[in-house]
């Protein structure tokens, strides 16, 4: 039904006005009493439970009035308003306005911030759930790890060229011995000297 009745609508006995921020409901419940709830707490009624109300009407005279099958038993006093409409507003308040401003209000008006409206078990069940696969996060690469420095004690006889060639097969790399061993003069080893192989 929304938040509003116009002038000339009604609500029948189980039907309910929902506020726009959807926290406070109007029902017409069975009993005969409209009720304005938060959740499942009345904050203001008519008080007609128990006098068989079938409609709650905003009449084309103004007024906003609760009818058995035969007569009123509940009105807002406001007959003669012109273009009436009655609104559930998102600060709780029921508000029938007329063209020049309101007429009447339930006087429930309130600054608390709603709670959050919970959605029915139902409702959650009926939804389609759809799973959304998580993009694996890709780990970076680790660093590939320098081999570890090995030590060589130099024998007699032993060349920078022979070394390299011994480690790496390649003799052409004896400057990278060199370099690591602190050797300035390639040329010039020691037996027992002791050398970094990179």
């Amino acid at each position: 039904m929304g938040d509003t009745l116009n002038k000339g609508e009604k609500l029948e006995v189980g039907q309910e006005l929902t506020s726009n921020n959807g926290a406070y409901r109007l029902v017409l419940q069975d009993d005969g009493n409209l009720v304005l709830y938060v959740g499942e707490q009345s904050v203001w009624a008519t008080g007609t439970n128990g006098q068989a109300v079938q409609r709650a009407e905003v009449q084309e005279d103004g007024n906003f009035v609760l009818y058995t099958a035969d007569q009123p038993v509940w009105d807002s006093k406001t007959s003669g308003a012109s273009d009436v409409r009655l609104v559930l507003q998102d600060d709780r308040n029921l508000v029938l306005y007329a063209s020049d401003g309101a007429k009447w209000s339930s006087d429930t008006r309130t600054d608390e911030v709603p709670a959050p409206v919970e959605v029915a078990p139902a409702a959650v069940e009926e939804a389609e759930v759809v799973e959304v696969a998580a993009e694996p996060v890709a780990e970076p690469a680790p660093e590939p790890e320098a081999p570890a420095a090995r030590t060589y004690t130099v024998q007699s006889g032993d060349t920078l060229w022979a070394i390299a060639e011994q480690f790496y097969g390649d003799g052409n790399r004896y400057p990278e011995i060199a370099g690591a061993s602190g050797i300035d003069n390639p040329d010039l080893i020691q037996p027992g000297q002791l050398l970094t192989i990179p």
